[in-house]
């Protein structure tokens, strides 16, 4: 597969937000005892309606995406069960729809594998990770972000040569998401989209 392919794949079968977050609901009340990812479902669809609720996009985010004038498809890899993708995809989706132009759709990570290699993270399937693709005229991919803010890769970093394992590191992420979660994703996208 090639970053063009996934342009497609995410076009043809790739879903919205709205779609998202609708599965993630009925997943979250089916309550199914075979999903091992069950128990932390209330908990990140909880983070994602938050979100959603709470984030209003500032006057530079908004204005860096008007600077978008060509038809773009953020393509974004992602699973309803991610942490990372609970606390900022709901951002990304809104800020996609500040701009007309721009269309956002979802691939499940580990329905597209394929997909998923193409943006490893130091060798790992880590998501969300967003590939903006420029679609008017011959496509092309612009940029990529992700799994996470540039700020929270410093923290976690940091983290990680203080903690052994990862659950441990786990609530400081979450609680560093409250306080930061919004201003860096907005800074790390205004970057993107300005720097394209």
């Amino acid at each position: 597969m090639i970053p063009l392919d996934v342009l497609h794949t995410a076009q043809t079968e790739g879903m919205s937000f709205a779609a998202f977050l609708e599965r993630a609901h009925d997943r979250k009340e089916a309550n199914d005892p075979a999903d091992p990812y069950a128990p932390g479902r209330p908990l990140n669809y909880s983070r994602m309606t938050r979100h959603q609720a709470s984030y209003a996009p500032t006057e530079a985010m908004t204005a860096a995406m008007q600077t978008i004038t060509t038809p773009q498809t953020w393509v974004v890899i992602t699973e309803d069960w991610c942490g990372d993708s609970a606390q900022t995809l709901p951002v990304i989706d809104a800020i996609a729809a500040l701009n007309p132009l721009v269309e956002l759709r979802i691939l499940d990570r580990d329905t597209y594998p394929q997909a998923m290699d193409l943006y490893l993270t130091n060798g790992s399937r880590s998501v969300p990770m967003v590939i903006a693709f420029a679609t008017g005229g011959t496509p092309e991919q612009r940029w990529v972000w992700g799994p996470r803010p540039e700020a929270a890769k410093l923290a976690v970093a940091a983290w990680k040569t203080h903690f052994a394992v990862n659950t441990e590191w786990y609530p400081l992420l979450h609680a560093w998401y409250v306080q930061h979660g919004h201003q860096e994703v907005e800074a790390d996208f205004i970057h993107h989209i300005t720097s394209a």
